[in-house]
């Protein structure tokens, strides 16, 4: 059973940020990785280079402070296409809170009002449930798994479509002993449901609701391998081995988005004051396990020194991403990253602090 994917390290010390800022300073790398090119704010610069320490890491951060944005880069840029990775689920909760909002489903309804699950446990399970990270259901496996034999041509086959997802989660077994556990598979029957309940395909569905009013012009639903853009940045697992870029058929509600930085910057914007500020997707329904830490539709809630913050991180299919926004002061922070880590909470942290200020 996988670990769930939200937990509290240790503040990065102050000693090393330091250090990061004198590597970073003149925009390249004093040290190894030689190869590696930083540019842009300093500031941000120490915190990018804590979370890329080898030749082939490749991030994008920004922080938003009113009408100001800063960014910092290594070796990419502001139009560098990442995967969002498990971070997808954000926009996911975002269209379920539309969704609901326009009385086409409602937090209540069970999953299997809208799939065919037939008898199986995960089909009684709650929308609510779901996107609160409640429902029992395993982390992974999530549709092929990356390692499944390269396709003739080698490509890595695309996960599977909605029967697939739909076997997947009618065979595995409800594990309530989780508690709290943020799982792509919910995420996946999310965003299906939805779909399913509106008669649209769930990447035409999130680009008009979703993508577009946020100004998130250079996102991809990734649902095929074909709509790969060009220039993605190359994933990489927790083992450093790379991860082949592929679509996500039905599985694209979790982990199927691809954005720049500028993508992400303008959904930032969004949630602190444009579309998406007064979502209910932000909203707190739920505690965690952690007293500081509450949840809304897949996006959490964190209290800092002034007001909560809300944010949404994630990693998998080779990437690591995270928006983190405070609307009361204005600012938000977002990384892309193309590197999967087992806590996705040691990229948070230093991300919550800069929000801070």
């Amino acid at each position: 059973m996988a670990a769930p994917r939200v937990a509290r390290p240790p503040r990065i010390a102050s000693v090393a940020v330091a250090l990061a800022v004198s590597m970073a300073m003149g925009g390249c790398v004093s040290g190894p990785p030689y190869d590696q090119l930083l540019t842009g704010d300093e500031e941000l610069l120490a915190i990018a280079r804590e979370g890329a320490t080898d030749a082939r890491d490749r991030v994008a951060l920004a922080l938003i402070d009113g009408d100001e944005v800063r960014t910092a880069f290594v070796t990419a840029d502001a139009r560098t296409p990442f995967g969002l990775g498990g971070a997808t689920r954000g926009l996911t909760g975002l269209l379920l809170a539309d969704a609901i909002d326009r009385g086409e489903v409602a937090v209540d309804d069970r999953v299997g009002a809208y799939l065919d699950l037939g008898d199986a446990p995960a089909a009684e399970l709650t929308l609510g449930e779901l996107a609160t990270n409640r429902s029992g259901l395993p982390q992974d496996p999530l549709g092929v798994p990356a390692d499944a034999p390269a396709a003739e041509g080698g490509v890595v086959a695309d996960r599977g479509g909605l029967d697939e997802l739909l076997a997947q989660a009618g065979a595995v077994d409800l594990v309530p002993e989780l508690e709290y556990n943020p799982s792509d598979l919910a995420a996946a029957l999310v965003g299906q449901a939805v779909a399913a309940a509106t008669g649209e395909r769930f990447a035409d569905l999130l680009a008009e609701r979703v993508l577009a009013p946020a100004g998130m012009t250079g996102a991809v639903v990734l649902e095929s391998g074909e709509l790969v853009p060009d220039g993605l940045a190359q994933g990489h697992d927790r083992r450093g081995a790379r991860v082949a870029a592929r679509g996500s058929g039905a599985y694209a509600p979790a982990v199927g988005v691809v954005a720049t930085l500028d993508d992400a910057v303008a959904l930032g914007r969004a949630i602190v004051d444009g579309p998406f500020a007064g979502s209910a997707a932000l909203r707190a329904i739920d505690g965690t396990r952690w007293p500081q830490i509450s949840v809304g539709l897949f996006w959490e809630r964190i209290a800092t020194d002034g007001d909560d913050a809300v944010y949404i991180v994630g990693s998998a299919e080779g990437f690591t991403a995270a928006i983190l926004a405070d609307r009361a002061a204005g600012r938000a922070v977002v990384l892309l990253s193309n590197a999967e880590v087992a806590w996705p909470w040691s990229r948070l942290r230093p991300l919550v602090d800069l929000l801070a200020g």
